[in-house]
């Protein structure tokens, strides 16, 4: 059986722009599994879904700075019913030196790609619909990738 992990708290029952705040603070971190299943951490006695996600440090300081494993990592749990968010830690990063952040959407940004998609607009439209509509450059945005 595996070892139980004694999962730090970072943020317990935090709404979901806070966690999306929280979470840009932290190191480059790469989702590693993403899945849904039974809620467990509300009261409500409605059964409903929650998001678990595992998180794992992808820092390129880090990685440089040792030949083994990343020892940081993260755990965030999401009720879909209610956006309540809970961020959990273990471990330490290897350097405390931060890598570059690649360029991220906002959580409006990305209902609105979503919103466009569902239209069935191509890439190349919906990222200028959405600099013209956000007030961004384009090379403000992230790069397209496949």
């Amino acid at each position: 059986m595996p070892k139980r992990i004694a999962w730090q708290d970072t943020a317990l029952g935090i709404d979901d722009p806070i966690a999306d705040a929280v979470l840009d603070r932290m190191k480059s971190y790469e989702i590693t599994k993403s899945n849904t299943m039974a809620c467990t951490m509300c009261s409500d006695v409605e059964p409903h879904k929650m998001r678990y996600r595992l998180m794992e440090c992808n820092s390129q300081m880090c990685e440089s700075a040792s030949e083994f494993a990343f020892g940081w990592r993260g755990k965030m749990v999401t009720c879909l019913k209610n956006d309540e968010v809970s961020i959990y830690t273990v471990g330490e990063h290897t350097t405390q030196a931060s890598s570059p952040k690649r360029k991220k959407l906002t959580s409006s940004q990305q209902a609105f790609c979503r919103d466009l998609a569902e239209h069935h607009l191509r890439p190349m439209r919906i990222r200028h619909a959405m600099a013209r509509k956000f007030d961004t450059l384009l090379e403000d945005l992230p790069a397209l990738s496949t």
